[in-house]
């Protein structure tokens, strides 16, 4: 014979059983809301004539949708709760700040000093980086997004320094 709830109280409990997972997916969820919520601002169109909207409300609601599965997946799983770590805005303001410096910088420093920077200062955010490492990254990257941008897709977007170009 099962036990059947006598109180309301003891029939709603829910168990998050994996932290992490739970959190992940309330965070996807309500970014993906956020996502969809605000695009419905803009013309939403059709799949032949997309307007605006349609991108970012298709990518809203499948970010909801994989937020809800891992949400899901969060209070069903069986394994020994992980918790939630504690949150190190230290690298968030490295890798956010690199990407401020990059706009910043674009126009008077050229897309690969640019590009160098922004890996670079990123990279500080870290703490297994290693300068020989970053340093070629950063060259990489740089002519990765030389050889996309200017050569491949023709962007007219300065590429050296203003002092050098004139």
């Amino acid at each position: 014979m099962t036990a059947i709830p006598t109180r309301l109280s003891e029939a709603s409990i829910v168990v998050i059983r994996h932290e992490r997972d739970f959190w992940s997916g309330v965070m996807f969820a309500v970014f993906g809301a956020l996502f969809v919520v605000f695009a419905q601002s803009y013309e939403l169109g059709s799949a032949q004539r997309m307007g605006p909207a349609f991108f970012p409300t298709i990518l809203g609601s499948l970010l909801v949708i994989l937020g809800v599965v891992i949400l899901l997946k969060g209070l069903g799983h069986t394994e020994d709760d992980h918790q939630v770590e504690k949150f190190h805005f230290g690298p968030l303001a490295w890798v956010l700040g690199s990407v401020v410096v990059f706009g910043a910088t674009l126009r008077w420093t050229g897309i690969l000093v640019s590009m160098f920077l922004l890996v670079t200062i990123s990279s500080m955010g870290s703490h297994e980086m290693r300068w020989k490492e970053v340093v070629g990254l950063s060259v990489g990257m740089a002519v990765l997004t030389y050889l996309v941008f200017i050569v491949g897709l023709k962007m007219t977007i300065p590429v050296l320094p203003a002092f050098m170009s004139n």
